[in-house]
């Protein structure tokens, strides 16, 4: 039954302040994005705090959804790009000055294998994009550089560099959704107090 409510229909409910449909939307996502910002965060306690952050952001940011911009994925994800690069600036990290980014970085430091599970499909889900896609999403979103600093680093116009990454997403969230990954182990099923 709650497979059958969309993402949408849970964002429209949170935006009213049901409780229910965060729950839902919780149990629905949280483990895919805790995998996700331990990927990214390397810190479990950081990890967490962030994904929390994020979800408390869905709580509060709901009724500014906007369909027409993207599916509630994207938004969600995008939410939690925004919460690491805070992060990344706070302890500022900084892109290699060749623009490189170490993809090593991404293993967990998670015993067991579901750390090195993400970073290996990160890697090849990577693989299928073209070089130019491949280089703007590095630099944004696992770089730390926001869009016009990576516009700027690439030399490029900024709407070319938004079509670059917006397209590399695309593929991106095509290559990782076949099939969705499993949620960790440990995952926590509570939703959080908004």
């Amino acid at each position: 039954m709650t497979d059958e409510i969309t993402d949408r229909e849970l964002i429209r409910r949170i935006a009213r302040e049901d409780r229910e449909a965060f729950r839902l939307f919780y149990d629905r996502h949280a483990g895919r994005l805790l995998a996700y910002i331990r990927m990214l965060a390397r810190e479990r306690e950081a990890a967490e705090d962030l994904a929390q952050e994020v979800l408390l952001s869905v709580w509060r940011k709901a009724p500014s959804y906007r369909p027409d911009r993207g599916d509630v994925p994207a938004w969600l994800y995008t939410i939690a790009r925004n919460k690491l690069v805070d992060l990344w600036r706070r302890r500022s990290a900084r892109a290699d000055e060749d623009g490189a980014v170490d993809l090593t970085r991404f293993e967990s430091d998670e015993p067991g294998a579901d750390g090195r599970v993400a970073a290996l499909s990160v890697r090849q889900a990577l693989g299928a994009l073209k070089a130019e896609q491949r280089q703007a999403l590095e630099l944004a979103y696992f770089g730390g550089l926001t869009y016009e600093e990576t516009a700027e680093r690439l030399d490029l116009p900024l709407g070319t560099l938004k079509s670059r990454i917006r397209a590399g997403l695309a593929i991106l969230r095509d290559v990782l959704t076949e099939p969705g990954p499993a949620v960790p182990a440990g995952t926590p099923t509570e939703a959080p107090a908004p």
